[in-house]
């Protein structure tokens, strides 16, 4: 039979006129080849279909059916090698543009013999190109009108079309694209032109074989000046260009390569669906049955969970204890189907220990593997700059992600930092592994904080009071606490380096409060600024013996690179500035203007 045709499923050939379809041509389409039964390419052009309905607002029909009724209809054709037009109307309406959105679509079938094809083609330039329209680029509508003026006088094989910029888009039933200097060349498709199913294969396995890809404007003169210029749609393939206008083509080396690579990938499992009609009694009973296994497999790979919730998989776990235990836990419907997954995936001996996320957006099959592949859980732990390693205990040894049975005194003597603790822990955000331990996040802030420093005391200014690195972080910790403000910490660093090098107390306030320790009510009083204690820096002179709080990079550079000045004095203008002073009579002016 030379051609077959089903409206709705059912084989004839009449078309209401009131169907959409002859008034306005108010459809898409899809052109498919079928080989052997295999619909070649099938994932593609029902996409490209779906996406025109979504575009056009017709209701969309199941793939489900779209498959039953193209092997009906191929088989009805007995034909080893055909082409399939898929015809998606909007339905029947009376006259007029307008439509009801309940409307029924209509499902059209035309199946024809493939035709012989010749080995190379020749182009020239159509009589008639594109108009834009986004809402039309890229999907295969039926309102092909530009299509049948560009072939009126056609008088080689195919034509190229241009788009009203006179810039090529495609030819009349295919994509185009050229080769210059080893790079494919293809035209854009955003305002015209028809996205072929073939075109997104040959551009993916272009990168695949390392071919760069340009998909850009392309005028006739640069096209002519390329060294190899190929077509392509559904039907024809690849089919290299011989001559266009009185340009000859002799070159179609990475023609040919594409050609081999396109047959090969169109020809894969995963890239056609095998056509196969029903056949009495027994096929129906073997759908069923294969039905009912999808539907059973579906089930058995959910994973029952309401909300998120992470699962242990122990040292020594084999998949028979890991299906019983995530079936005793409830967390899915089948033991048996985990078994059998990890089998079938091969992955049933290599299980790694470890907690793991669980989700309702995880099934049994990405959670194999996960398990597999030690994709295990994962937490992002902040330690904030300002801090006292007392205040970073608290806030780790709470997070449930992390693991502690030590106190702080015993994690503390097990890191390398040396006494005293604060200030030796850089504040970053880690990323932890579930159930990884207090310590070792402790471990990773003190190796981080040993590069930061060794960096910025390498790299600091010369002629600095400071005797070694961990007097630079000191001083970065009393800036940290006197100034969130980023720009005036390199400024109130200078302040302190000036009274270093005269020999004044630095008197800083946060030293007191650190003194004071949890006697410390937030506001000093003239008695607090007396409290003996070596950090007290109202009383003693220099550095304290240590870093009163962690430090961040701003304050920490600050200390090693202070600004240069006379200032001696600053004080709290309550806005989150200073007001810095010469002569502690200034200073005087500016505390009462401030502060009282």
């Amino acid at each position: 039979m030379s051609h077959v045709i089903l409206i709705n499923g059912k084989k004839q050939s009449k078309l209401s006129v009131f169907n959409r379809l002859v008034q306005f041509g108010d459809g898409l389409f899809e052109t498919c080849l079928v080989v052997d039964q295999k619909l070649l390419l099938a994932e593609a052009h029902f996409q490209r279909l779906e996406k025109g309905a979504k575009r056009l607002k017709i209701a969309a029909i199941p793939r489900s059916l779209w498959i039953k009724e193209i092997a009906k209809a191929v088989y009805m054709a007995k034909l080893d090698k055909a082409v399939v037009k898929i015809i998606l109307s909007r339905g029947e309406t009376s006259r007029g543009y307008g439509y009801d959105q309940s409307i029924t679509p209509t499902r059209i079938i035309v199946v024809s013999k493939a035709p012989d094809l010749p080995k190379d083609y020749s182009l020239s330039l159509c009589h008639s190109g594109y108009a834009t329209n986004q809402l039309l680029s890229e999907i295969k509508h039926c309102n092909r009108l530009e299509q049948i003026l560009a072939r009126t006088h056609l008088k080689t094989q195919e034509c190229i079309m241009l788009d009203p910029q006179a810039q090529v888009i495609s030819v009349s039933q295919g994509n185009i694209f050229a080769f210059k200097n080893g790079v494919l060349l293809t035209p854009g498709l955003s305002e015209c032109g028809i996205e072929g199913t073939r075109r997104q294969a040959i551009i993916e396995l272009s990168r695949e074989l390392g071919v760069s890809v340009e998909i850009c404007s392309l005028s006739v003169a640069e096209l002519l000046a390329c060294d190899e210029v190929f077509i392509s749609n559904s039907v024809i393939g690849i089919k290299p260009i011989r001559q266009i206008n009185e340009q000859k083509y002799s070159q179609h080396q990475l023609t040919t390569q594409l050609q081999d690579a396109l047959n090969e990938h169109i020809h894969k499992r995963k890239n056609f669906s095998l056509l196969k009609p029903k056949k009495g009694f027994l096929k129906g009973w073997l759908t069923l049955a294969l039905a009912l296994l999808i539907a059973w497999s579906v089930w058995a790979n959910k994973i029952n969970v309401v909300e998120s919730t992470v699962y242990q998989l122990p040292q020594g776990a084999t998949i028979h204890s890991t299906a019983n235990s995530l079936k005793q836990q409830g967390l899915v419907n089948s033991a048996q189907f985990v078994v059998w997954s990890a089998k079938l995936l091969g992955v049933s001996n290599s299980l790694k220990s470890g907690y793991y996320d669980i989700d309702k957006n995880t099934s049994v099959l990405s959670l194999l593997d996960n398990f597999s592949k030690a994709q295990v859980a994962t937490r992002q732990i902040t330690l904030i700059e300002g801090q006292t390693v007392q205040s970073y205990y608290q806030s780790l040894s709470q997070h449930p992600a992390l693991t502690s049975s030590n106190s702080l005194k015993d994690i503390l003597q097990k890191t390398s930092a040396k006494a005293p603790y604060d200030g030796k822990f850089w504040p970053d955000s880690y990323q932890v592994n579930y159930a990884d331990s207090v310590l070792s996040v402790f471990n990773r802030a003190h190796e981080l904080l040993q590069e930061k420093l060794s960096q910025a005391w390498e790299n600091r200014a010369k002629n600095l009071p400071l005797q070694s690195a961990n007097q630079a972080l000191i001083l970065a910790s009393l800036i940290e606490k006197e100034t969130a403000n980023q720009a005036e910490k390199p400024k109130i660093a200078g302040v302190f380096i000036n009274r270093l090098q005269k020999n004044m107390r630095l008197q800083t306030d946060p030293t007191v409060a650190y003194a004071l320790g949890n006697a410390y009510q937030g506001k000093l009083t003239k008695k607090d600024l007396w409290f003996e204690s070596p950090y007290n820096t109202y009383r003693h002179k220099g550095l304290p013996p240590g870093p009163i709080s962690s430090v961040s990079l701003a304050s920490l550079n600050a200390a090693v690179h202070p600004l240069k000045s006379d200032y001696l004095y600053f004080v709290s203008k309550k806005d989150g500035t200073h007001a810095f002073a010469k002569t502690y009579k200034q200073h005087l002016i500016n505390i009462n203007k401030y502060l009282k």
